[in-house]
């Protein structure tokens, strides 16, 4: 009887330990869809090359941020009308709350847009990204439009795209004073 009590506690053992092991595999099997940004670089819509270039690089780097939950540095690359809105005290403690439970599985962009300036001002440049996001728990599928902008030569992000925060939420464009 024993026996069978002490392999059925090693078989509950196992499968938790395999469901853990599943959620970190899924969130070390980072490969991001960002053909499109990319090819935006190679033929890019201005005349230098700086602004497609640049967004391509920026999207990337937040987003690997938040798969790796850096939230200060993911709070830094959002845009400043966003952090007028929402407090890094509040982005910091939804983050750490979840972060155990939370994770970025992976993302692609299906649809790019860049809208440059007509002025000698980069800070008026926008993007609108679509997204597909896969999350953890449940490797949830997800769809959004993610606006980006340019502040002071950095593409920042007004909202993330990811659902399963609130932090991850943004104001939308039509409501946006860039400023």
């Amino acid at each position: 009887m024993r026996h069978y009590q002490l392999k059925f506690i090693c078989l509950i053992l196992m499968s938790f330990v395999g469901a853990a092991n599943s959620q970190i595999q899924n969130t070390n099997d980072w490969h991001p869809n960002t053909r499109i940004l990319d090819e935006g670089t190679k033929h890019p819509n201005s005349g230098d090359g700086s602004s497609a270039s640049t967004l391509a690089h920026d999207v990337k780097k937040f987003y690997e941020l938040l798969r790796d939950k850096k939230w200060h540095q993911t709070y830094e690359l959002r845009a400043k009308a966003f952090r007028e809105v929402m407090l890094e005290t509040d982005y910091l403690a939804e983050g750490l709350k979840y972060e155990n439970k939370w994770g970025l599985v992976n993302y692609e962009v299906l649809a790019a847009e860049l809208e440059n300036s007509d002025t000698a001002s980069q800070d008026m440049d926008t993007a609108i990204l679509i997204c597909k996001f896969t999350e953890l728990p449940g490797n949830t599928v997800s769809y959004s439009t993610v606006y980006w902008h340019r502040e002071d030569g950095v593409w920042k992000c007004l909202s993330a795209g990811p659902k399963k925060l609130f932090i991850f939420d943004g104001l939308k464009r039509p409501e946006i004073d860039w400023r």
